[in-house]
């Protein structure tokens, strides 16, 4: 799943928990993605093009089942006893195991149980169906923005986010070239989508509108 929707998610828990700052939630849903991009700038993970496609094959260290709970069970360690918020342990617990979760219906079948065995691996391979993968990714987006009862412009930002993720879903040959060329490149371009989507979402999921909501069912 691509960053807007991962950010979308974030809506969905702050909607359960409106007392709960949004950013922390927002980062939660991709602490498993800023890893991968470390990871791949340190070289311990990589991804690979072959047949006109990129192929996430190596990526346990951040993505496997099992370090997306150690990673949501030390965040918890860490939010609950060193900030005294159980609260919001819990929710950015749950924001961190969302993206790998998620990430097991979208990716191809490379998200294994652990780094210590390379099998099992899981992966519904959506992302193999560029059209298919657009449509539910974009339904997401759009319910998450639902649930959370934002505003129009909120609404713009999930469209208009997942209108430009097109061309990366639907990139392929010559398009991926750079990549290959650059492997930094692919790492810094999701990192530098991570960054805007949380910008924009942040910015307008806390327009008066939805700050007088979140503030009413509170109440």
């Amino acid at each position: 799943m691509y960053a807007i929707n991962h950010a979308a998610t974030a809506l969905l828990i702050k909607k359960n928990n409106p007392k709960l700052p949004l950013f922390p939630l927002l980062v939660s849903v991709q602490l498993v993605e800023v890893l991968w991009v470390f990871f791949n700038y340190m070289g311990w993970e990589h991804f690979s093009i072959s047949d006109g496609k990129v192929h996430l094959d190596f990526l346990p260290y951040s993505h496997s089942i099992f370090s997306g709970v150690a990673a949501a069970i030390l965040s918890f360690c860490i939010i609950s006893w060193g900030y005294k918020n159980k609260k919001l342990a819990i929710a950015f617990a749950v924001g961190v195991v969302s993206h790998v979760m998620i990430d097991v219906i979208f990716h191809e079948k490379d998200v294994q149980l652990s780094p210590f065995s390379s099998t099992p691996v899981w992966g519904l391979g959506i992302i193999d169906r560029p059209i298919l993968n657009f449509i539910l990714e974009f339904a997401y987006g759009v319910f998450c923005w639902w649930y959370f009862k934002g505003n129009r412009a909120l609404l713009w930002v999930i469209i208009i986010f997942n209108i430009l993720d097109l061309p990366m879903m639907l990139a392929h040959d010559d398009a991926l070239t750079p990549f290959i060329h650059y492997p930094f490149l692919l790492p810094s371009v999701i990192l530098f989508q991570i960054f805007i989507t949380w910008y924009f979402v942040y910015r307008y999921a806390h327009s008066k509108k939805n700050i007088s909501s979140s503030a009413s069912e509170a109440i």
